[in-house]
Protein backbone atom coordinates (compact mmCIF):
# COMPACT_ATOMS: atom_id res chain seq x y z
CA UNK A 1 0.00 0.00 0.00
CA UNK A 2 1.25 3.37 -0.85
CA UNK A 3 1.95 6.26 2.10
CA UNK A 4 -0.67 8.53 0.05
CA UNK A 5 -3.36 5.65 0.17
CA UNK A 6 -3.07 5.16 4.26
CA UNK A 7 -2.64 8.95 4.78
CA UNK A 8 -6.39 9.21 3.29
CA UNK A 9 -7.90 6.42 5.00
CA UNK A 10 -6.07 7.70 8.40
CA UNK A 11 -5.92 11.15 8.53
CA UNK A 12 -3.84 12.34 11.43
CA UNK A 13 -3.40 9.33 13.05
CA UNK A 14 -0.41 7.37 14.31
CA UNK A 15 -0.17 4.14 11.89
CA UNK A 16 2.18 0.99 12.65
CA UNK A 17 3.34 -0.56 9.60
CA UNK A 18 6.44 -2.70 7.87
CA UNK A 19 8.49 -1.02 4.99
CA UNK A 20 7.93 -3.11 2.14
CA UNK A 21 9.83 -1.03 -0.75
CA UNK A 22 12.53 1.64 -0.35
CA UNK A 23 14.90 4.12 -1.84
CA UNK A 24 18.17 5.90 -0.68
CA UNK A 25 18.63 9.28 -0.95
CA UNK A 26 21.67 10.98 0.48
CA UNK A 27 21.59 9.44 4.35
CA UNK A 28 17.93 8.91 4.31
CA UNK A 29 15.76 6.04 3.63
CA UNK A 30 12.48 7.54 2.02
CA UNK A 31 9.95 4.71 2.71
CA UNK A 32 7.48 4.20 -1.12
CA UNK A 33 5.30 1.54 0.17
CA UNK A 34 4.46 -0.34 3.27
CA UNK A 35 2.14 -2.75 4.39
CA UNK A 36 -0.21 -1.37 7.17
CA UNK A 37 -0.39 -2.97 10.42
CA UNK A 38 -2.90 -0.81 12.83
CA UNK A 39 -4.05 2.48 13.46
CA UNK A 40 -3.52 3.90 16.84
CA UNK A 41 -5.84 6.82 17.92
CA UNK A 42 -3.48 7.45 21.40
CA UNK A 43 -0.06 9.08 21.63
CA UNK A 44 1.02 7.43 24.67
CA UNK A 45 -0.42 4.27 22.90
CA UNK A 46 1.62 4.94 20.09
CA UNK A 47 5.02 5.09 22.30
CA UNK A 48 4.14 1.89 23.58
CA UNK A 49 3.83 0.28 19.86
CA UNK A 50 6.98 2.14 18.95
CA UNK A 51 9.08 0.04 21.66
CA UNK A 52 7.69 -3.27 20.58
CA UNK A 53 8.37 -2.94 16.96
CA UNK A 54 10.24 -5.30 15.09
CA UNK A 55 12.97 -4.98 12.63
CA UNK A 56 11.60 -3.03 9.59
CA UNK A 57 8.60 -1.84 11.11
CA UNK A 58 7.78 1.69 12.73
CA UNK A 59 4.91 3.85 13.65
CA UNK A 60 4.54 7.12 12.06
CA UNK A 61 1.89 9.87 12.21
CA UNK A 62 -0.16 10.36 8.76
CA UNK A 63 0.29 14.43 9.11
CA UNK A 64 3.80 14.06 7.31
CA UNK A 65 3.68 13.76 3.50
CA UNK A 66 6.63 11.20 3.12
CA UNK A 67 8.40 8.91 5.14
CA UNK A 68 11.99 9.83 5.68
CA UNK A 69 14.05 7.55 7.74
CA UNK A 70 17.58 9.08 9.15
CA UNK A 71 19.64 6.46 8.85
CA UNK A 72 22.94 6.24 11.45
CA UNK A 73 26.46 4.98 10.80
CA UNK A 74 27.30 2.80 13.57
CA UNK A 75 31.43 2.82 13.64
CA UNK A 76 31.86 0.76 16.72
CA UNK A 77 34.54 0.29 19.34
CA UNK A 78 38.29 -0.59 17.57
CA UNK A 79 40.91 -2.35 19.50
CA UNK A 80 40.84 -4.23 23.02
CA UNK A 81 39.97 -3.41 26.44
Amino acid sequence: MKWEEVRKIYPNTFVKFEVVESHMEEDKEIVDEVAFIKAINDGKAAMKEHLNCKKGQYVYNTIKDKIEIQLIKYIGIRGKM
